[in-house]
């Protein structure tokens, strides 16, 4: 009996041992890594480009004075003035929607039919040169004013507006600079300025015509004719002289 209880003994002793080194086995592994967290797949849409503000339009430059030569305290008559011939030349305003021609002298008979030329305008290939021209500003009708003349509106222009000159297979093209309001009998303003310009002239008030109303324009380009020009009616260049336009009471 007392060797049968010392082997069980034995044997307790044995499985005690056997299950004490397992565990220390156990708890001396390592534990496993932890598997990586995945990552989000790369997206393959293509990032949205930076919006890029619009340059505005660059303006445009005024050319250089060039006086030409030309004398600026008196009027003269050049030899291509003397050789123009009555209407061919043309006179373009989109703005205004005038297309029309140019007639030679500004008496009343011509005037009467339509705008013309100074007689001591100069042309628009001369450097330096006024091309003045002269209008009326309305028609009366059984005692009514009318406004079916090219010239009636010529207080809507202001800065940018152009006007165009088309003469001898070139096209002269024009930005408004200065409008004014003069005495009849003032003359300089179709005087050589000092630089390429083109000068509109007629009575002022409506209806009274006791003062002139001038509008100046710049050259700014010169090309030759083309079928398809489309005729701008704004540039952006500003305006030289930005005294405020003279206003006046308008109504036909």
């Amino acid at each position: 009996m007392t060797r049968r209880r010392a082997l069980l003994a034995i044997l307790c002793f044995v499985l005690a041992a056997v299950l004490f080194a397992a565990a220390v086995v156990l708890t001396s592994r390592e534990a496993p890594a932890p598997a990586p967290a995945p990552t989000p797949a790369a997206s393959s849409a293509a990032p949205a480009p930076t919006p890029t503000a619009t340059p505005a339009p660059e303006e445009t430059p005024w050319p250089s004075p060039d006086g030409g030569g030309l004398p600026l305290d008196s009027v003269i008559v050049t030899p291509a003035r003397e050789a123009y011939e009555s209407g061919s030349m043309r006179l373009i305003i989109p703005k205004l929607e005038i297309d029309i021609p140019i007639l030679d002298g500004t008496s009343e008979s011509t005037l009467l039919q339509g705008e013309g030329l100074y007689d001591y305008a100069q042309l628009p290939q001369e450097t330096g040169g006024n091309v003045s021209i002269a209008g009326h500003r309305n028609w009366v009708r059984n005692g009514q004013i009318t406004d079916d003349v090219p010239f009636y509106y010529l207080h809507l222009l202001g800065a940018g507006d152009t006007l165009y000159l088309v003469y001898e297979d070139m096209i002269y093209q024009y930005v408004w600079d200065k409008t004014s309001i003069i005495e009849s009998d003032g003359w300089s303003v179709i005087y050589p300025q000092g630089f390429s310009c083109l000068t509109l002239t007629t009575c002022t008030p409506i209806g009274v015509a006791d003062h002139r109303y001038v509008v100046r324009a710049r050259q700014v380009d010169s090309f030759p004719y083309r079928d398809d020009y489309d005729y701008p009616a704004w540039l952006n260049i500003g305006t030289v002289n930005p005294s405020p336009i003279p206003t006046e009471e308008v109504t036909p």
